[in-house]
């Protein structure tokens, strides 16, 4: 969670909107469109409002999660959910197919293995061996949620600060987005939106560039 209360990104957007006194847009508007701001960073990154969780699985292969996205699953964590176990490592699906066609139908175990996933289908995923029906068998994972909504203006956002400045832009966008087509401030709606996407864009190399993973291929 963040430390920027929603009051200042409103008074940020409001100064530069020149509304300070918010005259022509209310506080109350403004906070929607905070909550609305924190959904659409979410949209873009999906690793900016994100729960670790120990989550129970299903006998056999096929397995389903409650969050919005999977983003990884780690590990085992026995049958309380809260005894960390073995390493669950990611496999590619064609080549588990190829070299193991029957993988769906192996005999169940109380450990997983390993996991397939494919991102066209976000809330899905498969694991091997095969989960054992006898036994309640957990394991960690990590995934995208759903911003909650900033319910207060003196609440803090939901998402890490160093967001607030997308979602200033994103705030500004869907201020100047209410005026009609033919008035002067589409083309700065159309600003703030290109400048959301930029700021996400920039963040995202920038993370790359320091990511522990790329510094191990550079090195």
């Amino acid at each position: 969670m963040g430390t920027i209360l929603a009051s200042s990104l409103i008074a940020r957007a409001s100064e530069i909107a020149g509304d300070e006194s918010n005259v022509v847009w209310l506080k109350t508007q403004a906070l929607e469109w905070v909550s609305d701001a924190q959904i659409a960073v979410a949209i873009v990154r999906h690793d900016s409002y994100t729960e670790t969780k120990s989550i129970l699985l299903k006998a056999g292969t096929k397995q389903t999660i409650t969050g919005h996205r999977l983003l990884t699953v780690i590990r085992n964590m026995g049958s309380d959910g809260a005894t960390p176990g073995r390493s669950i490592r990611l496999v590619d699906r064609g080549a588990k197919d190829e070299f193991e066609p029957n993988w769906h139908s192996a005999d169940p175990e109380a450990v997983v293995k390993e996991y397939v996933y494919d991102d066209r289908v976000p809330k899905r995923f498969y694991v091997s061996p095969p989960v054992i029906a006898s036994t309640q068998v957990y394991v960690e994972t990590e995934e995208e949620e759903t911003p909650t909504p900033v319910a207060n203006i003196e609440d803090p956002i939901v998402l890490d600060d160093i967001y607030s400045t997308a979602m200033i832009e994103w705030i500004c966008y869907r201020f100047f987005s209410r005026d009609s087509e033919v008035t002067p401030n589409i083309p700065r709606a159309i600003e703030h939106f290109k400048n959301f996407f930029m700021l996400l864009g920039e963040k995202m190399k920038s993370d790359m560039a320091t990511s522990p993973k790329v510094r191990a291929h550079l090195e």
